[in-house]
């Protein structure tokens, strides 16, 4: 009785510093028991002793102390010693050895299998320690990936569930959106105005319940862990204006996110928005040669100085394609001849936002290319052979959307000096020396003329202006989207567009196939019509700002008289 009634209460010593739970398994039980019986009596000797002291008024001495300390020692090590079974190693799966309690984080750890020891410790850990759970996106080719008219893109939204989650739906999300905003002086404080014009917005669900008007929608549970939901887009075979970020307060963005709604409208999860650059197909026209001729006059824009000519074998250029022309220049005056030439190839940006006052415009140039000419001797008339291969870095496509608009000119400097009788330089006549410059409207494509017929569907491609397809997602686990079983849409509208009157014998006729196919690169198998037409949606704002603040956007806008959508 004794040995048990030690071994109950040694259990509240488990926590005393150097206690070893390896002594008790190398000492009998028996010797132990022995000890504890006789350290036991002495106990009580000294305890009576003590107190016959304090009845007589008697003080204990440093002796006294030290004994009882030592005594006291010797009986918690010899209660801790009863903790474990005699003889015997405790092993993880003995389910009688009792639970020890951590001070430090209040958690209580057992003696059980490593996984309820994993289970228990997560269970048991404050929400501090948890980090929130986090929704992505993955795109198949990563960043890589350009956007192009007919193409598919997939990938997987993926949740990283660290907690148990309730929610009814998870959805992603493909919008392309033009935004201008401009900083505009009005009297004595300024004002940023931005338009946002977002061309298209689509969204489907990858996981959840369906969506309904009428009633609210049940959700799920998500257990922690993650999750991957795969999706497929594809896009329509229409053009819309690049991805840009320029002028400044100027963009086109064509951007995807996530979203994970909560149970009965509570706060979900949105992942961060992904950007990814989109080219449309623009392809050169076949070839022609066509000269620009110039008269270039001094400062005074009334003494002219030289006719220049120039010769180009073509009007559109491709990024990396060999570029060539023909420059020719002529003197005026007497005694000048041509010392230098150089080329420079420059991106304008041009950006617009109609305001009630007027037209806000804001412009930038970019120096893509500068080469320096090689001028031999000549006595005021040289021709100069051009040879570059076009760059590709910083290089899109010419186009003009609603408030952004790109284009490219080759500028051409031209220096010359004055000769005097013998031939030579006349360092004395400093004034007489000059240089001018013009400019060479060039367009750029991404596509060679000579690749017309090699993509499929290209010569179908629509204007963004002109048609009203947007993106389409679709079954993941397709090749392409399935077509409609019912073309009664797309058969009324093309029955108004020819007059037809009544969308049924529109929708024979486009059923009725012709006498003879027409080629293949005419034909669209592959991208029907799409049941529901894209809408476009506009946004105006406008705050007050401190003269000087927001310079992220630039200087002070231009204000014109004109309103007028039109470049």
């Amino acid at each position: 009785m004794n040995i048990t009634n030690t071994t109950t209460t040694g259990i509240h010593y488990l926590s005393i510093p150097g206690t070893s739970a390896s002594s008790s398994q190398n000492n009998p039980t028996a010797s132990t028991s022995s000890r504890s019986s006789n350290e036991g009596r002495t106990t009580s000797n000294n305890n009576g002793r003590d107190r016959r002291r304090r009845s007589r008024g008697l003080s204990l001495s440093i002796v006294d102390i030290v004994s009882s300390t030592t005594s006291r020692n010797k009986r918690n090590s010899t209660s801790s010693n009863h903790s474990a079974p005699p003889s015997e190693t405790p092993t993880a799966s003995s389910s009688s050895s009792p639970p020890r309690t951590n001070n430090n984080t209040g958690s209580t750890i057992t003696t059980g299998t490593n996984n309820s020891m994993t289970n228990l410790d997560y269970m048991t850990r404050p929400p501090c320690d948890i980090e929130p759970s986090e929704l992505s996106i993955e795109i198949e080719g990563g960043q890589q990936l350009i956007i192009r008219p007919n193409r598919i893109i997939r990938g997987n939204v993926i949740l990283k569930a660290t907690d148990t989650l309730q929610a009814t739906q998870i959805r992603i999300k493909f919008r392309a959106e033009e935004v201008g905003t401009v900083r505009v002086r009005e009297s004595t404080f300024e004002r940023l105005d931005q338009l946002k014009r977002t061309y298209f917005s689509v969204d489907t669900k990858v996981w959840g319940s369906e969506a309904s008007d009428f009633s609210i929608k049940i959700w799920e549970t998500l257990e922690p862990g993650e999750h991957r939901f795969p999706f497929a887009l594809k896009f329509p075979n229409v053009n819309f204006p690049p991805s840009i970020d320029d002028p400044t307060g100027f963009s086109i963005h064509y951007i995807w996110s996530a979203h994970l709604d909560g149970a009965g409208f509570q706060p979900g999860l949105r992942s961060r928005e992904y950007v990814l650059p989109y080219r449309p197909i623009i392809c050169a026209p076949p070839s022609q040669e066509w000269y620009v001729k110039e008269t270039l006059y001094k400062s005074d824009k009334k003494t002219p100085m030289a006719h220049v000519t120039a010769l180009l074998p073509q009007h559109a250029f491709c990024p990396d394609e060999p570029f060539h022309m023909n420059l020719h220049v002529e003197s005026i005056p007497n005694g000048m001849i041509i010392t230098g030439a150089m080329l420079s190839l420059k991106k304008h940006y041009e950006g617009r936002v109609v305001l009630q006052e007027g037209t806000a415009f804001k412009s930038s140039i970019r120096q893509i290319l500068r080469s320096t000419l090689s001028v031999t001797g000549n006595d005021g008339n040289v021709s100069i052979p051009i040879q570059f291969q076009m760059p590709t870095r910083l290089v899109s496509p010419s186009f003009a959307s609603k408030n952004i608009r790109v284009y490219y000119t080759l500028t051409i400097h031209i220096q010359s000096e004055n000769v005097g009788r013998n031939g030579l330089i006349n360092t004395m006549k400093r004034p007489n020396n000059w240089s001018g410059q013009f400019s060479i409207p060039i367009a750029i494509a991404n596509l060679p003329n000579d690749h017309l017929l090699r993509i499929p569907d290209l010569t179908s491609i629509q204007s963004y202006m002109r048609s009203k397809e947007s993106p389409q997602f679709f079954d993941p686990s397709l090749e392409e989207p399935p077509l409609p079983n019912n073309h009664s849409f797309y058969s009324s509208t093309q029955g108004e567009e020819r007059g037809g009157g009544e969308g049924e014998e529109a929708f024979m006729m486009m059923n009725t196939p012709p006498l003879q196919s027409p080629p293949n690169y005419f034909s669209l198998p592959s991208m029907p019509s799409s049941n529901q037409e894209r809408t476009e949606k506009v946004e105006f704002k406008s705050r007050g700002l401190k003269p000087g603040f927001s310079p992220a956007y630039g200087d002070l806008a231009i204000i014109s008289d004109v309103i007028d959508d039109e470049w």
